[in-house]
């Protein structure tokens, strides 16, 4: 009889102990008043490659013709001051887009480094089979290598992202032309990255972006310009704007978007749709 109560006990208990649970509501998300990233679903592959670390943001659904992106990083979600960049990647990725990213280092665009571009176009196009024809994205000092790698493979670009972006190393680094600051550092750097012999053939050098610009609007490579009204590293005056005048002057399509009361930073848009919009009118 014992035996039979202690039976019946336990499965009262579990009876009891499961249907609580069942009653119980349901666990709600929270909510977070700030703006979020839906990170889509996709694959990420690093991959060595010539001596260094390729990644690849592989679509759920890429779309027809395998259209592509390079950018100069692949930008870390952590420092604010890119974080608007990794959102722009993401939603490039959640469009069907594939996100190579292949940083050249501290190169500032010189001829020895961004001939490893030309390895990777090859290898994404003719061992992975992507489109023909890559959209160039860079921040800061890495307009240098999109624009100059762009003018130097006519017909591989579609289109080029550029936000805060430097088309004038004597701009930034140099700090030659009386707005932006420079640094002194990192302009020894260029000289020794370019191979230069000294200052003075630095500041003769006329293969800038600014220098390229007509190669590149002949070639109709459209740009999108991001800048901050309050830039004083990379002023707006002395890059994008002569960009900007050039490509008018010559037919082009220069397109810009000014964020009022912004510096340097942060890097892109907190909504990227204009960008992805800009990208998908030229890569698709």
């Amino acid at each position: 009889m014992k035996k039979t109560i202690f039976v019946i006990s336990i499965a009262l208990l579990t009876f009891i102990t499961v249907n609580l649970h069942a009653i119980q509501p349901a666990v709600q998300p929270l909510v977070i008043n700030a703006p979020k990233m839906d990170c889509p679903a996709f694959t990420i592959y690093d991959i060595p490659f010539a001596k260094d670390i390729l990644i690849i943001l592989c679509p759920q659904k890429p779309l027809r013709g395998n259209p592509w992106v390079l950018a100069g990083s692949f930008y870390d979600m952590r420092n604010s001051a890119v974080l608007n960049m990794t959102r722009t990647e993401l939603e490039l990725v959640k469009e069907g887009f594939y996100v190579i990213a292949f940083g050249l280092g501290n190169t500032f665009g010189a001829p020895d480094a961004i001939v490893k571009w030309d390895l990777v176009y090859k290898e994404m196009t003719e061992k992975y089979g992507m489109s023909k024809r890559v959209a160039l994205m860079g921040v800061s000092r890495e307009g240098l290598p999109i624009a100059r790698w762009a003018a130097n493979n006519p017909g591989k670009v579609s289109c080029l992202y550029m936000d805060r972006a430097v088309c004038d190393f004597k701009s930034w680094p140099g700090g030659k032309y009386g707005v932006g600051k420079g640094s002194q550092n990192e302009w020894k750097n260029l000289i020794t990255a370019y191979n230069f012999s000294s200052e003075e053939e630095a500041m003769s050098y006329n293969q800038n972006p600014i220098d390229l610009a007509p190669k590149l609007v002949a070639d109709k490579v459209p740009i999108l310009y991001i800048a901050g009204d309050q830039d004083n590293i990379v002023p707006f005056s002395e890059n994008g704007e002569r960009m900007k005048q050039v490509y008018e002057k010559l037919g082009g399509t220069f397109e810009v978007i000014m964020s009022k009361g912004e510096g340097h930073w942060p890097h892109g848009l907190l909504d990227p749709t204009p960008v992805i919009n800009f990208i998908k009118k030229y890569e698709l």
